[in-house]
């Protein structure tokens, strides 16, 4: 997953052969499908859907307090990338359930983070879930 950070707010980036255009990620130094070393970047929706996902119940990091999702999240375009579900109690995650990008300055990295789409969370539920 690429993020542009010279734009006024991030957004999710995939690579896109020049040969062929097959989308994906994460970027490499050829194309997945074609083996093209020819590519560019194409901003991406920040929409998806839920693959598959597990919440951890333990803590790994310090910086992720559990309970939290980890998902593989389908993006509109075609490419999947794995990322967290934030904004909902993990309890609520469903396969299926669409999603959207939202994203957080942790330190010098800006996090790409998903979600539920549709939905306004409310405070509480926002925090719930959340790595801290």
């Amino acid at each position: 997953m690429s993020l542009a950070h010279d734009t006024p707010s991030p957004r999710l980036e995939a690579a896109v052969c020049k040969t062929c255009g097959h989308l994906f990620l994460p970027s490499g130094p050829v194309c997945p499908r074609c083996w093209s070393a020819g590519f560019a970047t194409r901003a991406l929706s920040g929409r998806g859907s839920v693959a598959t996902f597990t919440i951890y119940r333990q803590q790994y990091d310090p910086g992720f307090v559990p309970p939290y999702v980890i998902a593989l999240i389908a993006l509109a375009e075609g490419p999947r990338m794995i990322s967290n579900v934030v904004g909902c109690a993990p309890e609520s995650v469903r396969v299926g359930m669409p999603v959207r990008a939202r994203f957080e300055r942790r330190g010098e990295r800006v996090l790409a983070l998903f979600e539920p789409d549709g939905v306004a969370p409310t405070a509480d539920a926002a925090r719930q879930g959340e790595p801290s």
